[in-house]
């Protein structure tokens, strides 16, 4: 188990020195030039040149890759464009927003798998297959910013149910902003009627993420408890006349490596899944941060997100790997 998570540790950092070097050449392609965008569009050739002189873009290109790979090494990974400030201070301060949109719909995926999947190994044919088919054809065909547009209009415009795509509090609701998360910030301030407009707007934006990647969750659990439903242990446990539900339990059990591999890569689209969602529920996340940069031509603020989504979904198949050695013996004899 040692050696394990020592080779794990040791690859860890060349995996982000790997994505160092793709990010910094790729942001380079995107269209745009981030001295004309910090210029302004009343800004003359000569003093879009000064501002490109000033930034360093006026170098080579390993020049300035030399000059970021520094920075990042010191803690400094520029300043942003868009928002004047260092990019580590606005992906700090983001990210918890974030985190917490992500948490609550991690959550629920879960509690929706296991229940969606028990139901499955209970009744095997009739309605529980026709169902989780069904929803899992419509859910694989919509991308995640229609599903938020579509939930916006049907259930906040026309029922009245969530908040309005407006961030994560109203308007007229003010708290004193402590972690930025507008639920957290509202609990420490002991406002009830703040925490439950936390979280009305919390609503929509996680029944878009559930709805979009419960499904590959679903379909791949799905397919893997029916392989072992049908498996000679399972009969046998039939033939000593374990109840129902121990026996779902038993194979749920069995499954559940697999299932902590789907939830890892659930978590890790999580991330590419916010970029849009945010956006469209004006969330003031990391996601719509990147949107931002990206419309704003701001490398350095593109470069983070990529850095710090790059980070978070090492340190999430690292644990996926733990995991996966907590419960399979052989593994810890690695």
């Amino acid at each position: 188990m040692g050696r394990f998570l020592l080779r794990r540790l040791f690859l860890l950092p060349v995996q982000l020195f790997g994505l160092l070097v793709l990010v910094f050449f790729l942001t380079r392609l995107i269209p745009g030039d981030p001295a004309y965008a910090l210029a302004g569009g009343q800004a003359t050739a000569e003093q879009v040149e000064r501002i490109r002189q000033s930034m360093g873009l006026d170098q080579p290109l390993w020049v300035q890759f030399w000059h970021y790979v520094s920075g990042v090494l010191q803690g400094d990974w520029g300043t942003s464009i868009q928002t004047n400030s260092p990019v580590v201070r606005d992906l700090v301060q983001r990210a918890p927003a974030t985190l917490l949109l992500m948490f609550f719909s991690l959550l629920m995926i879960i509690l929706l798998a296991l229940v969606l999947v028990g139901w499955l190994l209970w009744r095997p044919q009739g309605l529980a297959r026709k169902v989780v088919s069904g929803y899992g054809f419509l859910a694989g065909v919509v991308p995640d910013f229609w599903v938020g547009l579509s939930l916006v209009s049907l259930l906040y415009v026309q029922l009245g149910i969530g908040a309005s795509p407006s961030g994560q509090l109203d308007a007229r609701i003010t708290v004193p902003p402590v972690t930025n998360v507008g639920l957290i910030d509202a609990a420490i301030a002991g406002d009830p009627p703040a925490v439950a407009n936390a979280m009305a707007h919390l609503v929509l934006p996680c029944i878009t993420l559930i709805f979009v990647y419960l499904a590959p969750v679903i379909r791949i659990m799905s397919a893997v408890t029916e392989k072992v439903n049908g498996s000679d242990f399972a009969r046998f446990a039939d033939s000593w006349g374990i109840s129902p539900w121990r026996r779902v339990r038993y194979i749920l059990r069995f499954t559940s490596p697999t299932m902590v591999t789907t939830l890892a890569s659930t978590t890790v689209f999580l991330v590419g899944g916010a970029v849009l969602v945010e956006t469209v529920f004006s969330w003031g996340g990391v996601g719509q941060y990147a949107v931002a940069a990206v419309t704003r031509s701001d490398y350095v603020g593109v470069q983070g997100f990529v850095l710090i989504a790059g980070l978070f979904t090492a340190m999430v198949y690292l644990a996926n790997d733990l995991l996966h050695a907590a419960i399979d013996p052989q593994l810890r004899k690695a």
